[in-house]
């Protein structure tokens, strides 16, 4: 089927997917002039955007961090109708307004959640170390699953409190990243990962209504199955299974796991680069169970309900009330990963009974039994085969980038799974479909890059460093916690470098909170010469001795005395530190909690910066220019 376009106009376009990426390129590009068809195998615009008939999202649900998103600009453009419901992607809602129910069936109080938290916080901070380890290194990558094992292992956590951290585990991964830790890699499962403004928010019309605007007065083909792209041909070539079309160039929106199956063929082969990145990526799976009642008859107003009332598992992390948020008597389950994709492989039975089992655990054996139950298969949907992107292990976001290249001038790339800087939302294939539209167009007016810069990595690290600074201050005496400010206040590092004493007291307060107190006898060793640093040490009682190599006099020190490494600039070494006395205190913190205390208190970024040029004029100093440049 021939597309009648102008010699002499923009060029004419075939989109592969009527997904939000597809529309939004195809809508941009037809503003610009340029004769666009949309070919859909479904029966229906959005692709994993699927609002059923009741309201329902059983696809995208949230737009992910709403203030500074695309998608609460476009939404507010269109005069379509959304509330703001919190949370931080993860956690649904929010962690601390969620109800959590425990193995008695009934909701923890706030020191046992937060309890629970505290755990995971520990172990996914020991995970951060290691794959941060892992990325300085240049190690080779490994499972994330693998390195869990072996923090619980260590950690040798009784029954209880290992359920409390797999729950966590599973809120961030099963049911966020949609993926098993086994099939995610450690380096770089969340690496490059941005952010949007705190929150998250719902649209009362469900997802629907932005594809349905979206897809108005465009030239949408629904149930087109296509099954070859021939970009040697002039013009290009799609074929459907109701016929071909042609035109001048193409974009294609398919999911990655659709491209991973290879139920479009491509003439020529794509390129051995873009054909191992779509190997490499990984490509979850989050389902979901619908259960619709009369009326409800849980709490209306709460969101979500936690729920680790049984082996979190092979159970939901949360049942979500979509009367809060849309005022409808329904209750939403979310199931990833490998417990989502068994789900497929279960009756409608077996799906009845274990759902109903999860809604008598958290409000009582005389429930009234849903009218009806959906839910959703994703994986086993031909036109998805899954739900969104995941970097798997050997993979990065650098494989993203590639899925998103051009392949010469007539094939293009768009979706959630070409976009480096956020995938596996909803903002991140409609950003990447404006991309595309511009990159086609030659109009980078059509394109405005993601401004967001919070990396989501980051953003965890500060938060979680910043509740266990609370916590620790909780557990620090009044007295005690005044005497660790005196001494950070007051410490130098050996050249007399004085970093915090321009900080504010409650900047003090949480850095000295953080610390752990090691105690050290005459003769043992602080650290060693040329080990890699890896902490801070501040001396809080007794005596110890600073060897430079030679470089300075050795110098004996006492309390207040800052060794180890507080700038984080480069892969720093120490210096050789022996106590000199049976009675020297130390307080230890390792950098990689210093570090997320900085990314919380930037200020302090610029007082180090002064710090690592103040020494190295002194080292200068005492061996000469000549000698630091060879």
């Amino acid at each position: 089927m021939p597309h009648d376009a102008d010699p002499d106009g923009p060029p004419s376009v075939l989109v592969v997917g009527a997904g939000i990426a597809g529309l939004a390129a195809a809508r941009a590009l037809r503003g610009l002039g340029h004769p666009v068809t949309v070919l859909e195998a479904r029966d229906r615009v959005g692709g994993r955007i699927w609002t059923d008939g009741h309201g329902v999202d059983l696809g995208a649900h949230w737009i992910h961090g709403t203030d500074g998103n695309p998608i609460t600009e476009l939404v507010e453009d269109l005069g379509i109708p959304h509330s703001y419901v919190g949370g931080d992607s993860a956690y649904t809602g929010g962690f601390d307004n969620l109800d959590l129910f425990g193995a008695d069936n009934r909701p923890a109080g706030h020191r046992h959640k937060s309890r629970t938290r505290e755990l995971a916080d520990d172990v996914l901070h020991e995970l951060e170390q290691r794959a941060e380890a892992a990325r300085r290194g240049q190690h080779p990558d490994t499972p994330l699953g693998e390195a869990v094992r072996q923090v619980l292992a260590e950690r040798r956590l009784s029954p209880e409190d290992e359920q409390a951290v797999r729950y966590h585990l599973n809120v961030i991964l099963r049911e966020d990243v949609a993926e098993d830790p086994d099939k995610l890699s450690l380096k770089h499962w969340e690496d490059g990962y941005l952010v949007y403004g705190y929150g998250d928010s719902v649209l009362h019309e469900g997802y629907r209504s932005v594809v349905d605007a979206l897809a108005e007065g465009l030239d949408v083909r629904l149930g087109h199955v296509v099954t070859r792209i021939d970009t040697g041909a002039v013009p290009v070539r799609v074929t459907t299974d109701r016929g071909g079309f042609e035109a001048d160039k193409v974009l294609v929106t398919l999911p990655l796991g659709v491209l991973k199956a290879d139920a479009v063929r491509f003439e020529p082969p794509l390129p051995e680069a873009k054909r191992t990145a779509v190997a490499r990526l990984g490509f979850g799976t989050l389902n979901k169970i619908a259960l619709h009642y009369r009326e409800p008859f849980w709490p209306k107003e709460q969101y979500v309900f936690g729920y680790l009332c049984r082996d979190t598992d092979r159970h939901p992390t949360v049942v979500i009330s979509m009367w809060k948020s849309h005022g409808a008597p329904v209750l939403v389950m979310l199931l990833g990963a490998s417990l989502g994709r068994e789900l497929e492989t279960w009756s409608d039975e077996e799906v009845r009974t274990y759902a109903t089992t999860i809604v008598a655990d958290v409000f009582g054996a005389g429930v009234p039994a849903p009218e009806h139950i959906s839910r959703t298969a994703w994986s086993a949907d031909p036109f998805a085969r899954g739900s969104y992107t995941c970097i798997g292990v050997d993979a990065s976001p650098r494989d993203i980038g590639t899925l998103a290249e051009p392949v010469g001038d007539r094939l293009f790339f768009a979706g959630e799974g070409t976009n480096p800087h956020h995938w596996g939302c909803v903002h991140s294939a409609y950003e990447s479909g404006l991309r595309e539209a511009a990159r086609i167009s030659g109009n980078p007016a059509t394109h405005t890059p993601p401004n967001a810069g919070t990396s989501r990595r980051r953003a965890r690290d500060t938060d979680r460093v910043l509740r266990f600074a609370r916590m620790r201050m909780a557990h620090v005496g009044e007295r005690e916690l005044a005497e660790r400010v005196a001494c950070l206040r007051d410490s130098a590092d050996p050249h007399g470098v004085r970093l915090f004493t321009s900080l504010a007291d409650t900047e003090l307060e949480t850095l000295a909170s953080m610390f752990d107190e090691i105690p050290f006898t005459a003769g043992d060793s602080l650290c060693r010469e040329d080990d890699a640093a890896h902490g801070v040490l501040l001396v809080a009682g007794g005596e110890v001795e600073v060897d430079f190599g030679g470089v300075y006099d050795r110098a004996v020190l006492g309390r207040g005395a800052l060794l180890g490494h507080h700038d984080l600039f480069a892969d720093a070494r120490t210096t050789s530190v022996t106590a000199l006395s049976d009675e020297v205190l130390v307080f230890y913190l390792d950098h990689y909690r210093y570090r997320s205390f900085l990314h919380a208190f930037p200020e302090v970024l610029m007082l180090m910066m002064a710090d690592l040029v103040k020494r190295w004029e002194q080292l200068e100093s005492a061996l000469g220019p000549t000698t630091l440049r060879r």
